[in-house]
């Protein structure tokens, strides 16, 4: 598996409280998301070669989100992209700058949404 349990379960109740299902589909959503979130975990561990760092990285990546640190989620998202990505004639520090600025401008559009969404 690429993420912890405590990590699939937070995902899981994240997506959980995003989906606002009707009636008896409100009971089963949470589970059904625990379901395909563990075999998607499970799939692409199986199907593809992700390094212990990289798994070691997303589970930070969640752990950063659980504690609400969003500069701590911008960081390692942007180094988990950096370590993925080369672009080719662009330095290094280069790509970790664009990497760091895409993840904040991303983040900010979702703050955005979030505010408006809440408004």
């Amino acid at each position: 598996m690429i993420l912890t349990d405590d990590n699939r379960k937070f995902i899981a109740e994240v997506i959980d409280d995003s989906i606002k299902a009707k009636g008896i589909l409100e009971l089963v959503d949470g589970f059904a998301a625990r379901v395909v979130l563990n075999v998607v975990d499970n799939f692409v561990d199986s199907k593809v070669n992700i390094s212990d760092e990289l798994k070691g990285s997303l589970n930070e990546l969640v752990e950063a989100a659980k504690a609400e640190d969003l500069e701590k989620a911008e960081e390692i998202a942007a180094n988990i992209l950096d370590s993925l990505i080369n672009i080719p004639g662009l330095e290094d520090e280069g790509e970790a700058l664009l990497f760091e600025g895409a993840v904040k401008i991303i983040v900010g559009a979702i703050k955005s949404w979030l505010a408006k969404k809440t408004e």
